[in-house]
């Protein structure tokens, strides 16, 4: 069931947003979107969905040669994380912490990708919400239409 609502929320996204959507099913299930640029890629595993992470950012993103790191707050208290990749930037996702542990990765060329985990789609303002925050903060556009309702 949880896995039909996944897939019904993307394919929405997909069709109000004029979006191509591409989907591999393997171990693992993968969507993706591109828009702008930008490359949005959910990946999760069918048989336990709460392995799963959302990666925002340019589509010709190298490796990583800078990691800021913020881990998902549990009972209000944040899980600890290595001292070294405390320093982090934007501080407008810092936000996200509240939901999502998340990993903000610069490459040689200053492109910024962030990975959210764990990313479970269960309704479409929950998913477009922090997507629309990440893309808005970085590269001043809204990934999918605010017109969307639920």
């Amino acid at each position: 069931m949880e896995l039909k609502r996944i897939d019904n929320i993307w394919h929405f996204f997909a069709t109000q947003n004029q979006l191509f959507l591409k989907k591999e099913i393997d171990t693992r299930v993968l969507y993706v979107f591109k828009k702008n640029k930008i490359k949005l890629l959910h990946a999760f595993n069918p048989s336990f969905t709460a392995h799963s992470n959302l990666s925002i950012g340019p589509e010709n993103f190298e490796m990583a040669v800078e990691t800021y790191a913020a881990s998902q707050k549990r009972f209000g208290l944040p899980s600890p994380v290595n001292l070294q990749q405390r320093i982090f930037f934007p501080k407008e996702l810092l936000v996200l912490s509240s939901r999502f542990s998340f990993v903000v990765e610069k490459d040689r060329f200053k492109n910024i990708r962030v990975t959210l985990e764990p990313f479970i789609p269960k309704t479409i303002k929950d998913t477009s919400s922090p997507i629309n925050l990440i893309c808005e903060t970085l590269w001043s556009f809204r990934y999918f239409s605010n017109t969307i309702k639920n």
